[in-house]
């Protein structure tokens, strides 16, 4: 009997040691899982590339210190959440979900987050709750990146346009029957820019074609600030001969930058300015014989698909009609990003029909919604052609296109 008495006692403090260890075990084991949920959970934000890390909503509850400007993506419209625990193919990443793990059910909640001012990191972070007999725990990772390059910090809104912008010729509006008048390519009347921006640019530019060595290049024109903040106008004064232009039309592109992030965003003035030669005086005023012209301009497909980052889901075919060009002059088509305008080259083989493709591999983040591609030829300034080709240049504007969906 006593034996048996001290045999029972050694064994219930054996089971309670062993009940003790098994309870240990199962708490280490909950916490490890938990783990593994938070790696996975951060491991599938990290396959994503920087473009494509962003939400589409905030994670529930408050976010943590350093994470409470979500980085959101630009197009939201028909989301395709990603989670680790139920895998999906879509690009964006569910900011809370639920994985239940051995009679645990963890809940997550992730956070994608600038990493500073100027935008050009992003922070990520995983938190893991759960519930066990112990009581509440939680487990936390976090990693961080820097932008590739200055083309993916789409973050922070560039600077932009509060109001339109304007190209007076002799104080009234350009026109067909205002025309910039040029005699042997210097301007004989005076041309002011206006323009009103926001979102503090620390530069405001005017872009527009010129004669340099004979051929037509891109120039600018820097605008200064009035007293009055926000209002930037440039005077090119009559008799300046700063430029040398070639008769024809153009768009007026204005360009603000920011220098503090590099955030640069453009807007073509709404009216075509024509551009007349005066020979031999400012008062008489011609047309260039076969000047050229710019037909019509198509962009297909019309209703461009992008991801939730923006970028395109397949290339976008420009292709312009021209006439009284050959292959060796110009014509370039411009068009807005989030990251400010950019321009590309058509090609043709005869003059007449020029081609170019906007591949989806360049990585030009487009915002959703509706926006045109500007078109602007120019001919190389030949005197000695038959017939004589004098540096005229030409402007057209495709139909609005739409930007917007999802990738099908």
């Amino acid at each position: 009997m006593v034996a048996l008495a001290i045999s029972t006692i050694v064994f219930v403090a054996l089971a309670g040691t062993l009940g003790a260890a098994l309870r240990v075990a199962g708490l280490q084991k909950t916490r490890t899982q938990g783990n593994e949920v938070a790696t996975q959970a951060i491991e599938d934000l990290q396959r994503l590339d920087y473009d494509h890390l962003g939400v589409c909503a905030p994670s529930p509850g408050t976010a943590p210190a350093g994470l409470s400007d979500p980085v959101y993506l630009v197009n939201c419209s028909s989301p395709t959440y990603a989670q680790p625990c139920a895998p999906t193919t879509g690009q964006v990443p569910a900011t809370s979900y639920s994985c239940p793990r051995l009679a645990i059910t963890y809940q997550v909640r992730r956070y994608v987050a600038w990493g500073d001012g100027a935008h050009t990191s992003k922070r990520l972070a995983v938190l893991v709750d759960w519930t066990d007999q112990a009581g509440a725990h939680q487990v936390t990772q976090q990693s961080s990146l820097r932008s590739p390059d200055q083309g993916s910090v789409i973050g922070l809104p560039p600077p932009s346009f509060s109001g339109a912008t304007s190209v007076l010729v002799d104080g009234s509006a350009a026109s067909a029957s205002n025309p910039v008048r040029l005699v042997a390519g210097v301007v004989q009347s005076q041309v002011t820019f206006n323009a009103p921006t926001t979102g503090i640019p620390d530069n405001v530019f005017v872009s527009f074609l010129t004669l340099s060595g004979g051929s037509p290049v891109a120039a600018t024109l820097e605008l200064t600030q009035s007293a009055t903040p926000g209002v930037w106008s440039a005077i090119l004064p009559a008799g300046s001969s700063q430029f040398s232009f070639g008769a024809g039309t153009q768009y007026i592109t204005f360009i603000a930058v920011r220098s503090a992030d590099g955030k640069v965003n453009s807007q073509p003035n709404a009216q075509l300015v024509t551009l007349v030669d005066c020979q031999p005086g400012p008062t008489n005023c011609a047309a260039r014989p076969s000047p050229p012209s710019v037909g019509s301009v198509t962009v297909t497909p019309s209703s461009p698909h992008i991801d939730p980052a923006g970028l395109l889901c397949g290339n976008l075919t420009v292709t312009a009609t021209a006439s009284n060009l050959t292959a060796s002059d110009s014509v370039t088509a411009s068009f807005q990003t989030l990251t400010g305008p950019y321009t590309v080259a058509l090609a043709s083989t005869n003059g007449t029909t020029w081609t170019a493709v906007i591949p989806a591999s360049a990585g030009y983040h487009f915002a959703a919604g509706s926006q045109p591609i500007y078109v602007t030829a120019a001919q190389a300034y030949t005197p000695t052609a038959s017939p004589a080709e004098y540096g005229s240049t030409a402007a057209a504007v495709s139909s609005p296109l739409t930007f917007g969906g999802a990738c099908p």
